[in-house]
């Protein structure tokens, strides 16, 4: 049970303040999307939220929370990599990558084999 009286997690050796963890996904988020109209657009597509909720989470002012969090986290690899980080699981992140660069071999194999049957 989390007290209601603070913003940290009771023995955790993760201790981070809600500022420190919107600042991180805000770095996350800025990192794959920048920090143009773009891109709170694209937040509130990925997440439903307001212009307003989509430009705080990206300027590192405030978090989201619950399915918000997960949705971003679907979306954004950075994202992603951030929770994993700060809960101590960043070991995990190798297992993300892998995933993502056997799919880009698998899409060069399939140029690759694609201009081999163009060939006379």
């Amino acid at each position: 049970m989390v007290p209601k009286s603070g913003s940290q997690l009771p023995n955790s050796r993760f201790i981070l303040s809600e500022s420190d963890f919107a600042r991180e996904i805000g770095e996350a988020l800025r990192e794959e999307l920048g920090a143009s109209r773009l891109a709170t657009k694209t937040v509130m597509r990925w997440t439903g939220v307001s212009d307003k909720a989509a430009r705080s989470w990206l300027q590192g002012r405030a978090s989201p929370s619950g399915l918000h969090l997960i949705a971003l986290a679907a979306r954004s690899e950075p994202v992603m990599t951030t929770v994993l980080r700060l809960t101590g699981h960043g070991n995990l992140e190798i297992g993300m990558r892998l995933r993502s660069i056997e799919a880009e071999l698998l899409r060069m194999l399939a140029i690759v084999q694609y201009s081999k049957t163009d060939e006379p």
